[in-house]
């Protein structure tokens, strides 16, 4: 069975795996002397994002596929005023996320399956999960049908070779998901006009774009 659907049965474990390789990079960073540069980075990234939070999806309708354990769709309903459904999988995170993240609507349901209608929400987010959907394609054409923006944040690899080759084990090794993509692969995946975008470098693999669906 493959690491991220054991990892995902347990929220706490997860979330504990999550920290542990966090400090770890701060570790390396430090190490290499990096730590100072890394943050810089980060806290531009920050503030960033929180302009396009803003932006896009104050007291707008979103539904979050993969919601995993709620936290970030439970900040957004009480801080951005948004009408929350997440949707995932797990049977375990649902029920972490009914229990510790309350407010949004949390239901069981396959991402390439979804029981909504046509544009039924402003918004479809997907927050670092397209790297764990089996049915890539399937998923995506249904966040288009129901959507009128999507948004998604990924861990995006390296363009270059050898680099992209040791990103993507190293995530696979960590995580366990099924693809891992440049920012610009990812966007390919999804076909659709990019209206924001944010893009880490360096050790920052960080991406998040904001595509208008053409439903």
């Amino acid at each position: 069975m493959r690491l991220d659907l054991v990892v995902h049965r347990f929220p706490r474990f997860y979330q504990w795996k999550l920290g542990v390789i966090r400090t770890a990079k701060q570790t390396v960073y430090r190490f290499l002397l990096l730590g100072q540069k890394v943050d810089r980075q980060r806290k531009a990234i920050e503030q960033r994002n929180s302009e396009l939070i803003a932006e896009y999806l104050t007291a707008k309708s979103v539904l979050e596929i993969g919601c995993g354990g709620g936290s970030f769709l439970a900040t957004l309903s009480k801080d951005r005023q948004c009408r929350c459904v997440g949707v995932d999988l797990s049977p375990e995170m649902i029920q972490f996320a009914e229990k510790n993240n309350p407010g949004p609507t949390y239901q069981l349901m396959d991402g390439s399956h979804l029981d909504f209608s046509d544009q039924r929400f402003d918004v479809v987010l997907f927050n670092y999960v397209l790297h764990h959907v089996k049915d890539l394609d399937g998923t995506i054409a249904e966040a288009k049908r129901v959507g009128k923006t999507i948004i998604f944040y990924e861990c995006c690899t390296w363009t270059r070779q050898p680099f992209k080759a040791i990103s993507k084990l190293y995530w696979k090794v960590t995580d366990g998901g099924y693809e891992y993509l440049t920012l610009n692969e990812w966007k390919l995946r999804f076909q659709l006009p990019v209206v924001e975008e944010i893009e880490g470098s360096g050790l920052v693999r960080y991406g998040m774009c904001v595509l208008k669906s053409n439903s």
